[in-house]
């Protein structure tokens, strides 16, 4: 008796967690994007050698459930660039020379897992 109100019951869980249809679908999508994806900074130009940058995201759909991060931003070209993670000016890039080619700006932040892409910012 023990035995076959397990097994019913074990069925039913498995029923019920399949829902309609039988299967599950995943339909999620997350958007996470540094803005502006690319930028100037020119010292010939007001505010000087200055770019704000922000990050922006959105998950909707059958996404996972996992906590959205704040992250730290980066450059990878710290001897020409700088980004602050300084409260008041966060995101605050400075073109403190000249840009060979362009720095890429990275935020370690994630939108339920996913990583934001990077932007550019090339300094004159």
């Amino acid at each position: 008796m023990k035995t076959s109100v397990l097994c019913s019951a074990m069925i039913s869980l498995s029923v019920l967690s399949t829902g309609c249809g039988g299967t599950s679908s995943n339909n999620c999508i997350i958007t996470a994007n540094i803005t502006p994806a690319s930028a100037i900074g020119d010292h010939s130009s007001s505010p000087a050698n200055l770019v704000q940058f922000s990050t922006t995201g959105s998950a909707s759909g059958n996404c996972p459930m996992r906590p959205d991060t704040v992250g730290t931003w980066s450059t990878s070209d710290p001897g020409n660039t700088s980004i602050s993670n300084q409260a008041g000016t966060v995101g605050l890039a400075t073109c403190l020379g000249t840009t060979t080619t362009p720095a890429a700006i990275s935020n370690s932040g994630t939108i339920r897992g996913k990583g934001f892409t990077s932007a550019t910012l090339t300094c004159r």
